[in-house]
Formats: structure tokens, C-alpha cells, sequence
């Protein structure tokens, strides 16, 4: 059981404690952050973009142009 207990120590002194390590729960608050700075940026942009399509007027669309319509070959009997 002394090996165990020398073992550990010297884990101890290669891999040693981290002091400044985060507190738990940080990583759901930095997404959690992230995650509302995103929907108030998408919400500023949808703004912006209903702003500025309600100042232009909005271009009629070009109609279609028609292409006639193939006639049916006649079958003789």
C-alpha cells in the first residue's frame, strides 16, 4: 500500500493542482451569454432589415415572358 500512497505523491508533484481553475457552472454561463448576444444581434439585424425595406419600394416583379405553345403535330389516318 506504500506504493500507492508514493504514487500518488509523486503524481501530485508532475501534475499539480490548478489554482485558477474556473468555478463549476462557468461553461453554461459563457453559453448561455453567447447564446443571448447572438439573439440580440439577429434581432438588431431583423430590424435594420425591415427598416430598410420598408423605406425602399418594393420593385414590381417582371412578368414572365410567355413562350407559345407547341401545336400538335397533325396525325393523318
Amino acid at each position: 500500500m506504500s506504493d500507492k500512497t508514493s504514487g500518488s505523491g509523486r503524481a501530485a508533484g508532475v501534475f499539480p493542482q490548478q489554482s485558477d481553475r474556473h468555478e463549476k457552472g462557468s461553461a453554461m454561463g459563457l453559453i448561455k451569454a453567447d447564446a443571448e448576444a447572438t439573439q440580440a444581434k439577429t434581432a438588431r439585424l431583423k430590424a435594420l432589415r425591415i427598416a430598410r425595406d420598408a423605406a425602399a419600394p418594393a420593385a414590381e416583379p417582371k412578368p414572365k415572358a410567355r413562350r407559345p405553345r407547341a401545336s400538335k403535330a397533325r396525325q393523318s389516318a
